[in-house]
């Protein structure tokens, strides 16, 4: 993965944002593409945006856009009015932001400058979506479930059975199918068993595990658990459930706000990207509310 901060050469931004798309870069997994899409749902839930009539169909995409890519231009096109549009970036200000925006697609062909003809909405000021957040936990609770399928394949492993002939194993098979069709009682001729007592010479040998001591698959839900809580720690997702033992009430609230860090930098940046869109389109009236903390911000 290719990491780039700001300040950073748009050219170097760009290149790294061409590499991922709107739907993200997922492993190939099956079990972390499951949870790639599970949490990047869970995490934008909890924002809702107010944007005009004549958006109606964008709202999707401008969600989509804005936590994938964590920008989204607002543009002002000939044919279409001012609009949401994915976009790119050139030119340098005094601190290094961005001065154009640029788009650049079938429909559409743009080129403006920040504040005069188009606004950027930016979801953090580092010009970051939130995929690495979303892609790290993902891997791991992959881990952890490809971990709890082979547990409990292999806590049903309680009794093993080897016969030392073919009539042997013939009829071990024969018994088995008798119990599991739920037969009571089963019958096998006894000529298969040798007259001899030690173990060497018995032709069916058996192996019994005891399947108690061998059982993780609680604890393998339990780290499940509590990696999903510590992606909704990460969010902001207010944490519901019984508090740790010996862990005082100031010791709480101060993880509460530890788990509020980033979405209130989520909120704070909206807000003030909401700031300039406004003010450069008044008839556009965006807004949103954000849930975090267990309570919901307005702007």
């Amino acid at each position: 993965m290719y990491d780039i901060n700001i300040p950073a050469d748009y050219e170097g931004l760009n290149l790294y944002n061409s590499m991922r798309s709107v739907a993200g870069r997922v492993q190939n997994d099956e079990n972390t593409q499951f949870y790639m899409r599970a949490l990047y749902q869970r995490a934008i839930a909890g924002t809702k945006f107010e944007l005009p009539d004549t958006w109606s169909r964008a709202k999707r995409y401008f969600r989509n856009v804005l936590f994938s890519l964590g920008y989204i231009g607002v543009v002002n096109t000939p044919k279409y009015g001012v609009i949401p549009q994915i976009c790119t970036f050139s030119g340098y200000g005094l601190f290094l932001q961005p001065t154009n925006i640029i788009v650049s697609q079938p429909l559409v062909q743009f080129d403006g400058v920040i504040g005069e003809n188009c606004e950027l909405v930016l979801l953090c000021g580092d010009y970051r979506g939130i995929w690495d957040i979303v892609e790290h936990y993902a891997i791991r609770l992959s881990t952890a479930i490809t971990s709890l399928d082979c547990a409990l394949v292999n806590e049903r492993l309680s009794l093993l059975a080897a016969g030392k002939s073919k009539q042997a194993a013939e009829t071990l098979k024969y018994l088995y199918e008798k119990i599991s069709a739920g037969e009571p009682f089963a019958v096998y001729d006894k000529a298969i068993k040798s007259d001899g007592l030690d173990d060497d010479n018995e032709p069916i040998w058996t192996f019994s595990q005891d399947v108690a001591s061998q059982y993780i698959s609680d604890k393998l839900l339990a780290d499940i658990d509590t990696i999903l809580k510590q992606f909704d720690h990460e969010i902001g997702i207010a944490a519901v459930g019984e508090k740790k033992e010996r862990m005082i009430t100031d010791e709480v609230a101060t993880q509460n706000a530890d788990s509020c860090a980033r979405a209130s930098t989520w909120f704070e940046s909206l807000s003030d990207s909401f700031d300039n869109v406004n003010k450069l389109f008044p008839d556009l009236g965006l807004s949103f509310t954000m849930k975090y903390g267990g309570d919901e911000h307005v702007y």
